[in-house]
């Protein structure tokens, strides 16, 4: 059960045991701390310094002084407060103007003194139903007190905690950028390796690339040169220019005097004709050419046999039977990059560690200067999380962190404000305010205030939308049990078991 009373609650309820007797001078509806005001010996002076009248114009239903302190009994004064004593039951102080209205204000009824309200005086039965709930208020403010403590202790020994936890972090990131620096220099010295080794393999890459190259570009050019001779050798035997080979046009040249008898036979020209009639330019350059290519070119086998001269950038290139230079064995290739890969995993490794370190070491900065209380006694809420049920959502409160709206037909989850500080005002430890939740379709970001009550238990009791986007969400704790609340203290002052 919670720590909760209203104030409409307290001041129905809330008693004030007086051991002090009425005097016989004080006026009708003065409290007993202003009596000494009203000395009937003396000249009244009005309490707010508008005036001084003979005593005798104190309640006598006339209003003389600005503040209404001369008519403290009567309803002359708009502005006049009447002094219910209630005797076994809480003092209230009233606006003078419910004096003899006919409603029974006051417990003891003396405000209806001249009016024909049938009041009853049970200020006694009101005042013991007042001290027991106070003591009850007090039994169980008590024991959250006594849970306060204990958070107390906690919160300093989970600080304590940090601290030490906070210099081991300090020495492992140390030794961690010492790691993580080795690492860097063997990750930069494998990658150089390796770098030179790849470099050597795309330079010997592209020499192959280049000699393919320059190899198919000759072979062009070969073929270029045979079909421009082709071309001309057609046109040296076609006599007639009629587009076509006869075996009478191959017989007139001597170079096809293969047995060298001195006269071209039908057998030699059947082979250089490959049987036939006919042979067309396409024909010729296809096989014919093929085989009458040695009869043009018999006297300058040996200087048309060799290779075009290279050009310059031909030159560089190495010869068709001088082997490339490989770089390295794929083997020694293979250890190589092993050994690059492997020194960028040590190095990617060793900075994980390091930044993770670094991260750990900003929490636990923050946890040690963040506000958990005059004495860190809200420090055992940080890591918990606390929900609340209604007919449509859930809420989720996780102090120091956020606070979650979740649909309970769907699960989906709405973020409806993140830490952001306790209150500023003379509530200080509160209020929570949580901020930057996500925005409302029609405007703002969602906001929550956490409103902090002493309790004998952590718990959320109520959750209201107090405005569009704006929640307010009422919690009890037993950090809040600090100080016993005035209203209570006031019951109990004068009760012989209340120390």
């Amino acid at each position: 059960m919670e720590l909760l009373i209203s104030v409409s609650f307290l001041s129905t309820i809330v008693c004030f045991l007086s051991s002090g007797t009425l005097g016989a001078l004080r006026p009708r509806g003065v409290s007993l701390p202003k009596k000494i005001f009203y000395d009937p010996s003396q000249q009244f002076y009005c309490l707010d310094g508008s005036g001084q009248f003979p005593f005798h114009f104190v309640n006598d239903d006339f209003c003389d002084c600005e503040d209404g302190s001369d008519e403290p009994g009567t309803a002359a004064c708009r502005n006049g407060v009447f002094n219910c004593l209630n005797h076994g039951h809480e003092s209230v102080n009233l606006p003078s103007s419910r004096v003899n209205d006919g409603i029974c204000d006051c417990c003891d009824s003396s405000d209806e003194y001249r009016s024909s309200a049938d009041c009853l005086n049970n200020c006694k039965e009101l005042g013991e139903k007042a001290l027991e709930a106070a003591k009850a208020v007090r039994e169980k403010f008590l024991k959250g007190e006594e849970i306060r403590n204990e958070y107390i202790k906690l919160g300093k020994e989970k600080k304590d905690e940090y601290r030490t936890l906070l210099k081991e972090l300090n020495k492992q990131e140390k030794e961690a950028l010492k790691v993580k620096n080795e690492k860097q220099d063997e990750k930069e010295n494998a990658e150089t390796r390796e770098n030179l080794i790849l470099a050597k393999e795309r330079e010997f890459k592209k020499a192959q690339q280049k000699r393919m190259a320059a190899e198919k570009r000759r072979l062009i050019e070969h073929q270029l040169q045979e079909e421009a001779e082709g071309h001309k050798a057609f046109s040296e035997l076609d006599i007639n220019k009629d587009g076509k080979l006869t075996p009478n046009e191959i017989k007139v040249f001597n170079r096809f005097d293969y047995d060298g008898d001195g006269k071209v036979s039908d057998n030699e020209v059947q082979f250089y004709m490959h049987k036939k009639d006919k042979m067309s330019l396409e024909e010729f350059l296809s096989n014919g050419w093929k085989i009458m290519k040695p009869a043009f070119t018999i006297e300058e086998t040996e200087e048309k046999t060799l290779d075009p001269p290279l050009d310059k950038e031909d030159q560089k290139l190495p010869s068709e039977n001088e082997e490339l230079q490989i770089p390295a064995d794929n083997n020694e290739k293979i250890e190589i990059l092993k050994d690059a890969a492997l020194a960028r995993k040590d190095f990617a490794d060793a900075d994980k560690l390091y930044r993770d370190i670094q991260a750990e070491i900003w929490h636990l900065k923050r946890k040690l200067d963040a506000d958990f209380g005059e004495e860190d006694e809200f420090l055992v809420l940080e890591t918990q999380c606390f929900e609340f049920s209604e007919k449509r959502y859930m809420y989720r409160l996780c102090p120091f962190d956020k606070v979650i709206q979740v649909v309970k037909v769907s699960n989906e989850e709405t973020l409806i404000g993140l830490w952001e500080s306790w209150s500023s005002d003379d509530e200080h430890y509160k209020r929570m305010k949580y901020t930057r939740g996500a925005s409302c379709w029609n405007g703002p970001n969602r906001s929550v205030e956490v409103k902090l009550q002493c309790g004998t238990e952590n718990k959320i009791t109520s959750v209201e939308e107090s405005s569009p986007c704006t929640y307010l969400l009422e919690f009890t704790t037993p950090a809040l049990c600090k100080t016993l609340p005035p209203e209570i203290k006031k019951i109990l002052k004068n009760d012989v078991d209340f120390i």
